[in-house]
């Protein structure tokens, strides 16, 4: 090969030219933020600021992890009210004026499939870190911009906190990636845009995080990022505060007739056409409840959507909507319930032969699916939320009804649902800070009945 290239080019060919002549190498370590104050924690400055800043200034920005999203961000003020919710699985650019549209999500889902089909064939696996990692780096640009912008601290799942939930988008190591690159984007945030002396700007910057360590010792809160755990926030109620604390699975008559004794009554109200299970004390039905809302009416209202294997499917799960009033009414005529008239359903639910299994273990899946709050089906768009409880104004919130407007005042499917009670516990994390006496050591954890306190009053 080298006696081929003799003469091919004016300059001499080397081989590992890199020790073919002396160099001297300068190394000048460099402090970003040397003078600034608070350089390694800024998480009491920040702490001030919140407490002293009116809050028609102050924004929150909840960030979660879907399932059918890669990341979902909502973006609230101090009130509670939305101000944008979107999906992350599509990431927009401008570049000289022109607007041009990457959707990570279907690029994600084609190298996935490839990788599988590799797998199977025995192929050579492509690799999908390189894409991952380009996305990360395009929603840390698009969430540090809208923090900036917004004056808004970032509320984000704490993956350090009890169980991790399955089938995201987007798993644990990756959004731990993503946490770490915001923090060392926001320790010294610049804005290109802006001259070099304008906060903001290159010479100077804004330190918004504190310096990382480990996620371990970052705690709760780094600079303007806070960490709540995730319990509760997508199969919730965004009206009511409303959240499934019911055991429903059969396991024999005499504990499903127990069950249903522990209701104040079960009806059918002809005014509203569905039947409705009256709940004086919710702690009878589990002592997770006690010290929250105890009263409640559960509703049959509404579509679900029904998965179930089916016999004529080889046996596959196949997921079906069904009216669910209507299966009520079916199921209870087929067992000779009377529920017309003012009937008590409670009574004759009782009287039931201790011997009838099937009817206790139909009974109490139809209320299993009354209690399904988020409904969806597999490798479809088909993904909502419904309540099963009145609110205040007499209506069961459903994600379907906002899902279309322009600008939606609560959730508009089951992922934006989970980000905006991601939010929703910033918020809460706000007032306690303004409550608190800064001098002392702040608790910013969030128990589950404190937060089920705030949500439903």
């Amino acid at each position: 090969h080298r006696e081929l290239l003799k003469g091919k080019f004016s300059y001499p060919i080397i081989s590992k030219k890199r020790f073919a002549f002396d160099k001297f190498q300068f190394h000048v370590p460099i402090t970003l933020n040397f003078k600034a104050k608070g350089r390694d924690n800024i998480n009491q400055n920040v702490l001030e600021y919140l407490k002293t800043t009116p809050k028609e200034d102050i924004h929150i920005i909840g960030i979660d992890r879907g399932e059918r999203h890669l990341l979902y961000l909502s973006l609230i003020d101090a009130y509670g009210n939305i101000k944008k919710q979107y999906s992350l699985n599509d990431i927009v650019n401008e570049y000289q004026g022109k607007s041009y549209t990457t959707s990570y999500h279907n690029l994600l889902d084609i190298k996935e499939k490839n990788r599988a089909d590799n797998r199977k064939s025995w192929k050579t696996i492509e690799t999908i870190k390189e894409l991952k990692e380009g996305y990360v780096s395009q929603v840390v640009h698009q969430v540090a911009k809208m923090m900036v912008e917004n004056k808004a601290i970032l509320v984000m799942e704490d993956l350090n906190f009890g169980f991790k939930r399955g089938r995201f988008k987007v798993e644990k190591q990756v959004y731990q990636k993503f946490e770490k690159m915001l923090i060392d984007k926001l320790n010294y945030y610049v804005d290109k845009n802006k001259e070099n002396t304008e906060v903001g700007g290159t010479l100077n910057a804004l330190q918004l995080t504190s310096k990382f360590t480990s996620f371990k010792e970052m705690g709760k809160q780094s600079g303007f990022i806070f960490y709540v755990p995730a319990w509760n926030t997508s199969k919730i109620d965004p009206t009511t505060g409303f959240v499934n604390y019911f055991f429903t699975k059969y396991e024999n008559v005499d504990k499903a007739k127990a069950f249903f004794a522990k209701f104040h009554s079960i009806r059918f109200n002809p005014k509203t056409s569905y039947f409705e299970f009256e709940v004086k004390k919710y702690s009878d039905f589990n002592p997770k409840a006690e010290g929250t809302q105890e009263e409640w009416t559960i509703c049959t209202h509404g579509d679900r959507i029904e998965t179930k294997r089916e016999k004529g499917q080889n046996n596959n799960y196949v997921s079906k909507p069904v009216q669910l009033t209507q299966l009520f009414k079916d199921f209870l005529d087929e067992n000779q319930i009377v529920y017309g008239g003012g009937s008590c359903i409670k009574s004759q639910i009782a009287a039931k032969d201790d011997k009838d299994k099937g009817f206790f273990e139909g009974l109490l899946n139809l209320f299993k699916l009354t209690l399904q709050m988020r409904n969806s089906v597999t490798g479809t768009d088909e993904d909502y939320l419904i309540s099963p409880v009145m609110n205040s104004d007499g209506e069961c919130y459903k994600s379907r009804n906002y899902e279309k407007l322009e600008n939606p005042t609560l959730p508009k499917d089951a992922d934006a649902n989970g980000a905006y009670h991601i939010a929703k516990k910033g918020l809460m994390l706000l007032q306690k800070i303004d409550q608190a006496d800064l001098s002392k050591k702040l608790d910013l954890s969030i128990s589950t009945r404190d937060w089920l306190n705030f949500v439903q009053n």
